[in-house]
């Protein structure tokens, strides 16, 4: 009588035991069930993405980026996988990380992607307003474009070259290195951006902090030209208000030179210093998380990279040939570290001072 007692009670509790299984189950985050998918082989992984990306049918992207060049991610995306749509909300990237924590502190999660410099990581990840995602994409990304953890998916990044203008030096007398920048002839002459935290960030992973700053001090003692806005700077070189600005992007500059304006450039040495690289990252609960997942994957595959590419943006994907005379080629770059220098912003903002003294 007691054996069935007890089997009555275990038959009467398996219902609410099996319950609490399958809410165990469903309590399962949207970063442990994404890892689960990319354990998968290729092919099934990409069919069980799809499957329940049809279901979501939509994908949110906050998006730091101008409307041409995002039209043109969200459509190829989107004749990719005709089942789902993109939806956008453009702002700055200051704006739209500010918007993400406060809905964070909400308990809003109303985004899914979102582009973003690798500097802000540390923010976001500080927040846990971001997850991880170990897409298989990322083997494909060059040194510096991800990181060990999987918070970190690089899509593109600005090289920063000296510009200058060619009615007022020729290319033998531009400058090429550090060492020509801190030359008397320079004084007075040189122009750069007033947001230099990647340009100083670079410098001291390259020289080592003590001669790094040491560096920065020479520099500001050239009495450099600063404003604010590095495309503002670059036009005010085209028209010949200052002869050089050593922090250009290199796409500006091809596009300046290539609708005639009276400008080149340099590959600086002894490396070339590199933009923030422009991160691709998943909310840490996104709403439709395998939509998410596609479009993270999308843009970090060869036609997604090849779109930005064409943007004239210095690609993630390492093996995407480029070729021609504006190709960087086998010289040396310099990715600043974005866990390091995320956690230390404001340091690089106070040695910034130093360069407009």
């Amino acid at each position: 009588m007691l054996k069935w007692t007890r089997l009555c009670s275990w038959l009467l509790a398996l219902p609410v035991f099996l319950l609490f299984q399958a809410l165990e189950v469903g309590a399962a985050t949207a970063e442990e069930n994404l890892a689960k998918i990319n354990r998968l082989p290729q092919a099934e992984r990409q069919a069980a993405l799809i499957k329940e990306a049809k279901n979501e049918r939509t994908v949110v992207w906050y998006a730091a980026m101008n409307r041409e060049d995002l039209r043109q991610f969200a459509s190829g995306f989107e004749a990719e996988y005709p089942f789902l749509k993109v939806e956008v909300l453009t702002s700055g990237p200051q704006s739209l990380l500010n918007r993400i924590l406060t809905e964070q502190r909400a308990g809003k999660y109303n985004y899914d992607t979102l582009n973003v410099r690798s500097s802000a990581l540390y923010t976001l990840k500080k927040a846990n307003a971001i997850m991880r995602y170990d897409t298989p994409y990322r083997r494909g990304l060059r040194a510096g474009f991800y990181d060990k953890d999987g918070y970190f998916n690089g899509i593109w990044a600005s090289l920063l070259v000296y510009l200058f203008n060619t009615k007022q030096v020729t290319r033998a007398q531009a400058p090429k290195s550090i060492d020509d920048l801190l030359q008397p002839k320079w004084k007075e002459k040189l122009a750069m951006d007033q947001d230099a935290d990647d340009w100083l960030a670079a410098l001291l992973d390259y020289y080592g902090e003590e001669k790094g700053k040491q560096i920065a001090r020479s520099l500001g003692g050239q009495s450099l030209q600063i404003r604010k806005g590095r495309s503002l700077v670059s036009q005010l070189v085209a028209a010949g208000e200052f002869p050089v600005q050593i922090d250009a992007h290199h796409h500006e500059a091809v596009s300046l030179r290539q609708a005639g304006a009276p400008v080149d450039y340099i590959f600086p040495e002894p490396f070339i210093p590199v933009k923030s690289v422009s991160a691709f990252v998943m909310s840490s609960q996104p709403p439709h998380p395998h939509a998410a997942a596609l479009l993270v994957d999308f843009m970090l595959s060869k036609k997604g990279q090849e779109t930005a590419f064409r943007q004239r943006r210095w690609p993630a994907f390492k093996e995407l040939a480029t070729g021609g005379p504006d190709d960087v080629g086998n010289r040396k770059t310099l990715v600043p570290d974005a866990n390091k220098w995320g956690s230390r912003y404001q340091e690089l903002v106070q040695l910034s001072t130093v360069l407009g003294r």
